[in-house]
């Protein structure tokens, strides 16, 4: 899959932040948004049989741009899955290494993907430290606050330089098909990723006009 030789290519580089991804933190078993949502992501992602190591990995790079989720949240929802019958596991004997439970798909399981997604879009909680953090600048010096706001835009630069990185190498490896002719299961997920890069440049430039502005008002005010 173009997809995976992108995300591969690229994983070394992967910084998610918790300030990028929406984070899944909270994602536990209650039927809150968030634990309803790991649970839908992870039928989703089980298209295809894989474990649980499988699957983080998959959040870790197919996912990175917007969610993310350990594998002590992982594998709880797992079996909560498994315990409602929306999927199967398998244990496996692999050739190294202990064994591994394969999880698939079941036709219960596909019905309640298809239900979540008839539902319409979702909206979840957004959580950003670093604009917390800048809410309270005020209890800094000038100079301080600037150096703040420049270590964070360095840091969103290289979010979105990672990004750009993904796109280039899906793009290379699935040549004249990117994007538009993409198979449905990468096409999909491009979308995100694009919409990713729009909100990490978005945010590389709201870093820039603010440190802009902090200079400008030390300036006036010195």
């Amino acid at each position: 899959m173009a997809q995976r030789a992108a995300l591969a290519s690229a994983r070394s580089d992967w910084r998610a932040g918790d300030d990028v991804v929406e984070t899944a933190a909270n994602a536990g078993l209650s039927r809150g948004a968030h634990g309803m949502s790991l649970k839908h992501i992870l039928l989703g992602l089980l298209r295809q049989p894989a474990s649980g190591y499988d699957l983080k990995r998959e959040f870790d790079t197919s996912l990175a741009h917007f969610w993310a989720a350990e594998l002590s949240q992982i594998y709880p929802a797992l079996k909560q899955l498994e315990a409602e019958g929306l999927i199967a596991g398998k244990e496996a004997a692999p050739s190294l290494g202990p064994a591994r439970v394969i999880y698939k798909r079941t036709a219960k399981g596909s019905a309640a993907l298809a239900d979540w997604l008839a539902q319409g879009p979702k909206r979840g909680a957004q959580r950003h430290t670093d604009l917390a953090q800048t809410f309270f600048l005020d209890a800094l010096n000038a100079d301080e606050a600037a150096r703040f706001v420049e270590a964070m835009l360095a840091a969103r630069r290289e979010d979105l330089h990672v990004l750009q990185k993904i796109a280039a190498a899906w793009k290379r490896a699935a040549g004249a098909a990117f994007p538009d002719a993409l198979p449905d299961d990468e096409f999909y997920p491009y979308l995100t990723l694009e919409a990713g890069l729009a909100v990490a440049a978005a945010r590389v430039a709201w870093c820039e006009r603010a440190l802009h502005r902090i200079r400008k008002r030390r300036n006036d005010t010195g």
